[in-house]
């Protein structure tokens, strides 16, 4: 399965709940909301290149299956990520 394409959020459910979970303020949450995130995927085997584009940021990440990465949230809380957690988000 490839997921190479441009891809845009159609909906959030339950993300200011996972947000406030995650610790960040309202303010920061209501924002996140209306992000209107756009993300371009370029797939090579198990390797990937995505490109996320924001009202609040522009971000390209790099990583490979089965490798944890690490990854910065546009608050600048910075997480360990692995693909299953990666994927669950833009599935």
């Amino acid at each position: 399965m490839t997921f190479d394409g441009s891809w845009k959020i159609d909906r959030n459910d339950n993300y200011e709940k996972f947000m406030q979970e995650m610790g960040i303020n309202l303010v920061k949450r209501k924002l996140a909301a209306h992000d209107n995130l756009k993300v371009n995927i370029a797939q090579a085997g198990d390797t990937f290149h995505v490109e996320e584009s924001s009202k609040f940021r522009n971000l390209e990440i790099d990583f490979t299956l089965g490798v944890t990465f690490e990854y910065s949230l546009a608050d600048g809380t910075e997480l360990s990520v692995s693909q299953s957690a990666f994927f669950h988000c833009y599935t």
